[in-house]
């Protein structure tokens, strides 16, 4: 399930990072991201810079076993400067199911772009 998020350029620039992903579409991921980029994994492996990031994820997109990603958007914030992501996501791969909390930092870039600059997973145990 894909709930909406008010419709506010934080919504917007949301909604196009998270479609990127689903879409597996890297050049429109890549038109998400902000400067200095820097993941956080289940496993607590962090990935730093917008190259290595923009990398990891195409290579995640072209994996050529199936995947699905499908999120709910739990919390949205947005301020001035910075807007913010709680998701809860439901991940398939091979036949082997996730479940995580995915939080999502997005702050505006000297155009005033909301840019996507951190993320966060942590996995929910059943």
């Amino acid at each position: 399930m894909n709930d909406a998020a008010p419709d506010t350029d934080f919504a917007r620039a949301l909604q196009e990072h998270l479609d990127a992903i689903v879409a597996r579409d890297v050049a429109r991921f890549e038109a998400t991201l902000g400067a200095d980029v820097v993941t956080v994994d289940g496993s607590g492996a962090v990935t730093r810079g917008t190259g290595a990031v923009l990398a990891s994820h195409a290579t995640w997109f072209s994996t050529p076993e199936p995947w699905t990603f499908r999120y709910e958007i739990v919390l949205v914030r947005e301020t001035a400067s910075a807007g913010f992501g709680l998701l809860r996501v439901t991940y398939e791969q091979g036949g082997a199911l996730s479940r995580f909390l995915l939080s999502l930092l997005f702050m505006r870039d000297a155009y005033g772009a909301y840019k996507f600059v951190y993320d966060q997973n942590t996995p929910l145990v059943r």
